[in-house]
């Protein structure tokens, strides 16, 4: 299965669903010393927590047990085992899988000094098993239903979701930044009478100097889901 469908299939579950993946990831950042990606990320920390922003929203790592944290008043349930520290009035833990996987990784995997190329490839294509065996991608199948109405309306949520807009030859094209490091460009083009509607996420070929490729999909889709959220408010 492509990176993309992983993402996809994992949409609306929280990461603490999976129970054992969770487990290496909570362990791996337990007692975590956040000097070197603060100073390679720019990232804020203090005796307790190191903060990092994901589509502009606020969480943080928890260094002492490795948690991840989610600033918000909504009313979840906390992830946390009963021995573990308690959170604190604002914050959740019940991330979800494709944000905490996300975060995770970049966290894990930016490189002492990494690089951006500025050449723009879909995400799909950094995967070697999707380029031997292509396949329809559900992920953007899914996204486009969201947009019927074509290229008003897609435009409007992309703008509403902060979007950058920039010159393209496809119909719509905007700039994101799931993190500042971090950008991906997503390109529509609107159905005409040959072609039914089309979209691409482009990432920069040198993204793997902060993710893992499979986190391309985490992106992808949290970027599908915060665009059609901001439609619907």
């Amino acid at each position: 299965m492509s990176i993309n469908y992983h993402a996809y299939q994992n949409r609306g579950f929280t990461f603490g669903t999976f129970e054992e993946i969770a487990k290496i990831w909570l362990e791996r950042f337990r007692g975590y010393n956040p000097d070197r990606i603060a100073g390679i990320l720019g990232l804020k920390y203090d005796e307790k927590y190191l903060y990092i922003e994901y589509f502009g929203r606020e969480y943080r790592l928890n260094l002492e047990i490795g948690r991840i944290e989610k600033k918000s008043d909504e009313p979840f349930d906390n992830f946390c085992a009963p021995d573990e520290i308690p959170l604190e009035k604002g914050w959740h833990g019940e991330v979800y899988a494709n944000e905490a996987m996300a975060i995770y990784h970049i966290l894990f995997y930016t490189v002492d000094e990494p690089h951006l190329s500025g050449e723009w490839v879909q995400n799909a294509s950094l995967d070697p098993r999707h380029v031997r065996h292509p396949q329809e991608d559900v992920l953007f199948e899914d996204f486009l239903k969201s947009f019927p109405e074509g290229t008003a309306a897609l435009k409007a949520a992309c703008e509403a979701a902060g979007g950058e807009p920039v010159m393209s030859k496809a119909d719509a094209a905007y700039i994101f930044h799931p993190f500042p490091q971090i950008p991906l460009q997503l390109n529509y083009w609107e159905a005409d009478e040959d072609f039914p509607a089309q979209v691409k996420v482009l990432v920069d070929s040198r993204i793997t100097d902060y993710v893992h490729i499979e986190t391309t999909g985490c992106l992808v889709s949290d970027l599908f889901e915060h665009i059609v959220a901001c439609k619907k408010s």
